[in-house]
This record gives C-alpha cells, structure tokens and sequence, in this order.
C-alpha cells in the first residue's frame, strides 16, 4: 500500500458501512401510518451489505436520528464508524456518509477519506438500497483513488 492509497477491501468496506446506514436515515420522518405498516426507519437496522463484484458479505448496523443524522457502522468484520445526512420524498430516500483512515505514518497522519451515496426504501419493515462509494487521497475531494457500488438489505434490530 502506498503513502496515497487504502487498500481496496478496507475501503469497500468502509464504504458499504455508510451506504447501510444512509437508507435507515433516509425515512426518519415517517408518518404514524408508515411506522405502523413497517415503513418507518426510525431505530436501529440489522444489514448485510456487499459490494458489487465482491462475494464478502458485511454485517453491518445502520442507526438514525432526528435532524438527518446518520451513522452507521459494520460490525463483522468490524470498520471504522460513517457519518453523515439523509433526506426523503415519498418513500424513497437519498443518503451521503463519510470517513476517515489513518495515513501511512500511523493514527495521527492524515490519510484518506470515503463518501457513500446511498439510495432506496423501506417497505414491510425490509430495508433495500444501492450505493456508490469514492475514496478520496489524503486532503482531497477530489482526487479519487478507489470507487465502486453495492447493494444493502436488512431489517429492524428490535431492543
């Protein structure tokens, strides 16, 4: 791995980490109707995530809150936490995520950085969504070192 660069599972997992947790966010706002058919995301969802082209599949937990608020954060294997906001019209919602690796030089150095897009719905208390992620070089938004897409499913982690 170079000063530049993460490697390719770390940051697909990263990745599909925030991509589970925008599409729980996405339908935070949802109406006493939706929640009581299952169509509300407010809570915690269980997910498995993977990446296209990839047969690792990820446990991961998506969680929101009021305000737009979403962090998500695979669980097995385990990844860094993502965070970031979402937005709904209708039934669909829209979801960005980001975070942060450490550099080459260890925990301190400044190393790369992975935005998620996420897209989907809840429906009958089942979550599906697709996402793309991009990561960015060490203090860059725009010089792209990794991208790719993916797809979550999941459901409700009851209390």
């Amino acid at each position: 791995m170079s000063e530049n660069t993460i490697g390719r599972r770390q940051a697909l997992r990263g990745a599909g980490i925030a991509a589970g947790g925008v599409a729980v966010a996405g339908l935070a706002t949802a109406t006493p109707a939706e929640a009581a058919s299952g169509n509300s995301v407010l809570g915690s969802w269980l997910c498995v995530r993977q990446d296209n082209g990839s047969k690792d599949r990820i446990r991961t937990i998506l969680s929101f809150a009021a305000g737009n608020v979403l962090v998500i954060h695979d669980i097995s294997p385990a990844g860094p936490p993502f965070t970031g906001s979402w937005s709904v019209k209708g039934k669909s919602f829209r979801a960005t995520v980001w975070s942060g690796f450490p550099g080459e030089q260890g925990p301190e150095s400044v190393g790369p950085t992975v935005r998620v897009q996420l897209w989907g719905s809840v429906s009958h208390g089942k979550l599906t969504a697709s996402y793309r992620f991009t990561v960015f070089a060490p203090n860059s938004t725009t010089q792209v070192i990794e991208s790719g897409s993916g797809k979550v499913s999941g459901r409700r982690l009851p209390a």
